[in-house]
């Protein structure tokens, strides 16, 4: 069932919905409110789909600017406020593009004029805007780092670390507050608006098990088209040497793990291991690139179980 709902962790609103509904995307939730003319619902999630695409935009976008910066100040030995300046002024555009803004304004007039094809029309062009520099922008970072780990696949970790608190820090600033289901709820909102699912609209699959919540993407909307290519469109993978050739903690262990992946070992497992004793939201992370990728959310992540631990260098209290 839709919970469409303000969160007081977050400040804001987020879908709180039951098991049977979080993992489908916002997109079909959209499409069916239309269909069946609930108006005001179609309108509010109209709303919410746009900041849902923008979260993870903007997320994308600051990753972007603060590896460029990290390269300036690495390469050129500039001072950060030159490379702070220069990082924003080659990403201002991607920022502050209104992606979505105008087929927001035509979705909402046909939403109320009750004219459910241009309301169609205008949602596929809505998710467009953002589905195609998505795809571009993740690729982009994956080579931004690939182009770090020339000269040492440390500077990698060092890049990821540096951006940390922008991007991942802040937006589980408040998760030790939360219930283990609003951990699920914001989880599954960020890879909704990374366009995860093999229609590339953000469905998510979601169960319950008697210690932890099972959230897997077939594929995962940013490594995984990056590594199986996009379902939806059919274009193949991305060509790309982007992956590490030495086994770190840092990735799990392995070789071959696509750059832009290996945030997830660092910022869910890797640093918060080392930061709290326990991974803050560990995966199962696999080489099989058609495998489903596989995140778990516990219900009391002192419990965590004790096979997530050793994979990046950690010791289960």
């Amino acid at each position: 069932m839709l919970k469409l709902e303000y969160n007081a962790n977050l400040g804001r609103v987020i879908r709180m919905d039951d098991i049977d509904t979080i993992g489908r995307s916002t997109y079909a939730m959209l499409e069916d409110a239309i269909a069946a003319g609930r108006m005001q619902e179609a309108l509010a999630l109209s709303e919410y789909h746009l900041r849902e695409l923008r979260i993870m935009h903007d997320i994308l976008m600051t990753w972007a600017q603060d590896i460029i910066r990290f390269m300036i100040v690495r390469d050129a030995a500039a001072g950060q406020p030159v490379a702070q300046a220069l990082s924003g002024a080659i990403c201002k555009a991607w920022r502050d593009f209104e992606f979505g803004a105008a087929p927001l304004r035509t979705l909402q007039a046909a939403i109320e004029a009750a004219e459910p094809q241009r309301a169609a029309h205008a949602l596929e062009r809505l998710w467009l805007e953002f589905k195609i520099p998505h795809d571009v922008l993740v690729a982009w970072i994956n080579e931004m780092l690939n182009y770090l780990s020339k000269a040492g696949e440390q500077h990698v970790l060092d890049s990821i670390l540096e951006t940390h608190q922008s991007i991942w820090g802040d937006r589980y600033a408040t998760w030790d507050r939360m219930t283990p289901w609003e951990k699920v709820a914001l989880t599954v909102e960020g890879m909704r608006g990374h366009l995860s699912g093999a229609s590339r609209k953000g469905d998510v699959l979601v169960r319950e098990e008697e210690d932890r919540f099972v959230i897997a993407f077939d594929p995962c909307g940013t490594g995984g088209v990056l590594r199986r290519g996009d379902p939806e469109s059919g274009r193949p993978a991305y060509r790309t040497d982007g992956v590490n050739r030495e086994p770190h903690d840092w990735t799990w262990g392995k070789v071959g793990v696509h750059w832009y992946c290996s945030h997830c070992a660092i910022a869910m497992e890797w640093l918060p291991g080392r930061r709290r004793g326990h991974p803050l939201r560990p995966l199962d992370h696999t080489l099989d690139h058609q495998a489903p990728c596989v995140w778990y959310v516990y219900k009391d992540e002192t419990q965590t179980r004790a096979y997530h631990y050793p994979r990046t260098g950690l010791v289960k209290p």
